[in-house]
């Protein structure tokens, strides 16, 4: 495997990239691209426990999360509703329905979870990791 990353390493130091420098100063940026993108995650599933301690359906939860500034799951909305379901599973999450419409309310374990990120005493990477490992 190594040798194969050596090998791509050369066509692309003789290629394309042989007229762009990488600096130390872009690998720093991307680094912290790649940083700030999984801590958005994180805090993503931090706003919608916080959304949901009052029981809201799916489009309602995403109208506040697009207050919040949180456009993620504006043009793919079936990401937000595979999340639901994720946190559901994980019981972080209740759901009912009513007059038709699905429902969705943080659970008491979801309550829980929450109280704990948010005194700092659960780390959000963490529970980032648990969510998607499905621990």
């Amino acid at each position: 495997m190594e040798d194969r990353l050596k090998r791509l390493r050369n066509v692309m130091d003789e290629g394309a990239f042989k007229a762009m420098p990488f600096t130390e100063e872009k690998k720093q940026m991307l680094k912290r691209g790649i940083e700030s993108s999984q801590e958005k995650k994180e805090d993503l599933l931090v706003h919608i426990l916080q959304l949901l301690l009052k029981e809201k359906t799916g489009h309602e939860l995403l109208k506040h999360l697009r207050a919040r500034g949180i456009k993620k799951y504006e043009e793919r909305q079936g990401f937000l509703y595979s999340t639901l379901h994720k946190m559901e599973q994980d019981r972080l999450l209740e759901s009912s329905w009513i007059n038709g419409a699905k429902v969705y309310k943080i659970s008491n374990q979801g309550k829980k979870l929450l109280q704990q990120v948010e005194d700092g005493k659960q780390s959000r990477k963490h529970y980032v990791k648990a969510l998607l490992e499905g621990k």
